[in-house]
């Protein structure tokens, strides 16, 4: 019924739109949206990403901006909610000043927004979500950050093919992008011909995991993979201790690559693997670049979803400075885009406005990220 009431709402706020289809070429500045959850429980991701979208626009804007236009942010707080996002989606694209939009954070979020950008024809680049139905939801949906088959499926032939795992635990939170990630883990242990010994949910913000570790302990698994986030992940690795689980591997993929699930965890989290796309250690000079400015601008260490962010707003900037501030043509060009550098890698998109890279493998040593190759 929720999701009825979404989908009708966004269909009625759609049909509103027509009008505003081009962004003005008479403003002083140039105007991009931002809808991101500011409040809820994915606030501290969204303020990440935040200081990564002014932090490429305040760099782009220091060097005159595009065509002596400065970028102006244009801020939303969509609270990580669907329906709060249809609702930001609608303010955002009835602005015809606003040339594109760096949004959404949640799965769930972007799917309820996206019939809006795409009914009035305005770009919206995700910098965090995952779930697969993001990659059919419209010709102006993009993301930097990519799908959950992707990073599910090399998580797992690290595990299963080069660490030689064979009873797989699958811990996620209960989001669609927790889901997906399991249902993508559990499909590549299938392909692997790997058992799923033990295949647990929590809800977001969970404090307690004795149930879910008690039946982990139970299964005879040899790794727990994650489908969730940092704070959730420091909490399983301090508490799996308590149930004869000290030695248990934990693996997971960039949700949980933030300095805050080193603070959370402490010892408990050394050991931990995942894949990514972002390292502080990289020795490649754009991410380096990235760090420095990142450090200098905020004086702290830049999270994954920091430089997903930054990469968001550098493939809109790139887009903008080649095709001009109309929002069908900054679409146009922006499906063009192969190996745009950016703190994350390189950003290429498919037919589907998915990006394409190839992730790291990184492992938490000493209280710090650091790149492997084991």
């Amino acid at each position: 019924m929720k999701k009825t009431l979404i989908v009708l709402s966004a269909c009625l706020m759609i049909a509103s739109l027509f009008i505003f289809g081009c962004s003005s070429a008479k403003s002083d500045s140039i105007k991009i949206g931002v809808a991101i959850p500011l409040t809820g429980a994915s606030a501290q991701d969204g303020e990440a990403i935040k200081n990564g979208v002014k932090l490429a626009t305040k760099l782009i804007n220091d060097q005159g901006g595009i065509n002596g236009k400065k970028i102006e942010l244009v801020v939303e707080d969509d609270k990580g909610d669907p329906s709060e996002a249809a609702t930001v989606a609608n303010k955002l694209a009835q602005d015809k000043d606003i040339s594109a939009i760096v949004g959404h954070f949640n799965s769930s979020c972007t799917l309820a927004a996206a019939p809006i950008y795409n009914q009035v024809g305005v770009v919206h680049v995700s910098p965090g979500s995952s779930a697969a139905a993001v990659s059919k939801a419209g010709d102006y949906t993009f993301r930097v950050i990519t799908t959950d088959a992707v990073q599910g499926s090399s998580l797992m032939n690290w595990a299963v093919k080069d660490l030689g795992y064979k009873n797989i635990a699958i811990v996620y939170e209960n989001t669609d992008y927790g889901a997906g990630l399991a249902e993508v883990v559990s499909k590549a242990a299938g392909d692997l011909n790997t058992n799923i010994v033990a295949k647990e949910a929590y809800e977001v913000g969970s404090t307690d995991f004795s149930t879910v570790l008690t039946k982990i302990a139970n299964s005879n698994a040899d790794v727990i993979i994650v489908g969730g986030l940092y704070n959730e992940t420091a909490l399983i690795a301090k508490q799996k201790n308590n149930y004869g689980l000290s030695k248990m591997q934990i693996m997971g993929v960039d949700a949980i690559y933030s300095d805050a699930l080193i603070k959370l965890g402490g010892a408990a989290v050394n050991g931990v693997k995942l894949t990514g796309y972002f390292s502080e250690v990289s020795k490649d000079p754009v991410t380096q670049n990235f760090v420095s400015k990142y450090k200098e601008a905020y004086n702290n260490t830049p999270s994954t979803y920091a430089a997903y962010g930054y990469d968001a707003t550098l493939v809109i900037i790139d887009s903008i400075k080649k095709a001009g501030i109309d929002r069908k043509a900054i679409r146009d060009h922006m499906a063009t885009i192969k190996d745009l550098k950016g703190a994350t890698g390189s950003n290429s998109f498919d037919e589907n406005g998915d990006v394409i890279k190839q992730p790291l493998r990184l492992v938490i040593q000493d209280g710090k990220f650091t790149i492997t190759e084991k």
